[in-house]
């Protein structure tokens, strides 16, 4: 049976709410804008004395979602512990998630979001079991990211010498890879960076830096660990550039390898799309 589509939303606080689907209430959602579409915004040229213009790259700038819910309970009394319960999940300087799912139920898209403005409060009389609310939602990093699909080198247990990831993004949007490696202070690794072959060689780090965890993202910290936050000064200019590309639905085999002993790596990917479904 074709039921309506599960969306629900993790709090700040732990908290999880369903607001439209099977199980929804005491919150519910009665319409949302911006939820589909990301904004993107032209980029272009007009010459002074060039008829119409010269098109550039758009820009995707924050999502903003413009959310309408109602609050209800069978009391007034209950209707204001859900109100505080509700509003105790959102907060403007941290992220609630919004998931939504495919409407056979079977898998979802996540966006992290939070308050753009707190809501107008327009009470002409005292609430009694329910209320509706507009909220602004702003996502300051837009794309909806599906699960993350893991690789491992080697299957199990430490290997030394030469191997590969497989790096895939069924996705619409590019992505970075994160991989965690193995340290115990005698490894020394070289890593993909993307999937045209092109690898980085770090340096041998002691094993009171713990294990690496690596980001691709150019807007992140490329180098950490479990103990040592300024490791990644020890990259020494070299730069993760590369993601990869929407739409690599077919797995490709990448290279990585370590030296002077034995060690595991494991990448981590999280296709992002443009919208929910």
């Amino acid at each position: 049976m074709d039921y309506p589509r599960v969306v629900e939303v993790d709090g700040v606080n732990g908290s999880t709410w369903t607001l439209h689907g099977r199980g929804m209430g005491p919150v519910i959602m009665s319409g949302v804008k911006g939820l589909y579409h990301p904004l993107r915004v032209p980029r272009d040229q007009k010459p002074a004395f060039m008829p119409g213009g010269i098109p550039g790259i758009p820009k995707t700038d924050p999502q903003v979602i413009d959310l309408k819910v109602f609050s209800s309970g069978p009391t007034g009394i209950e209707w204001e512990e859900i109100e505080n319960e509700w509003w105790a999940a959102w907060s403007d300087e941290a992220d609630s998630t919004l998931r939504v799912f495919n409407r056979a139920g079977d898998t979802y898209r996540e966006l992290d979001a939070r308050v753009q403005t707190w809501p107008e409060d327009d009470m002409d009389a005292e609430p009694e079991e329910e209320f509706p609310w507009a909220m602004p939602l702003i996502a300051y990093r837009p794309g909806w990211r599906g699960q993350t699909i893991t690789s491992r080198w080697p299957l199990s247990g430490t290997a030394t010498g030469s191997g590969t990831l497989k790096f895939v993004n069924p996705g619409d949007l590019d992505i970075s890879v994160q991989i965690s490696l193995t340290n115990t202070g005698v490894e020394r690794w070289t890593v993909p960076d993307g999937i045209d072959g092109a690898t980085v060689k770090l340096e041998r780090f002691p094993a009171s830096v713990g294990d690496l965890f690596i980001d691709t993202d150019p807007f992140a910290m490329q180098l950490d660990s479990d103990v040592e936050s300024q490791i990644a000064m020890s990259l020494l200019g070299l730069r993760f550039r590369k993601m990869i590309p929407a739409n690599t639905t077919v797995p490709v085999e990448v290279p990585i390898s370590v030296t002077g002993g034995a060690g595991a790596a494991k990448a981590y990917m999280t296709p992002m799309w443009k919208r929910p479904w």
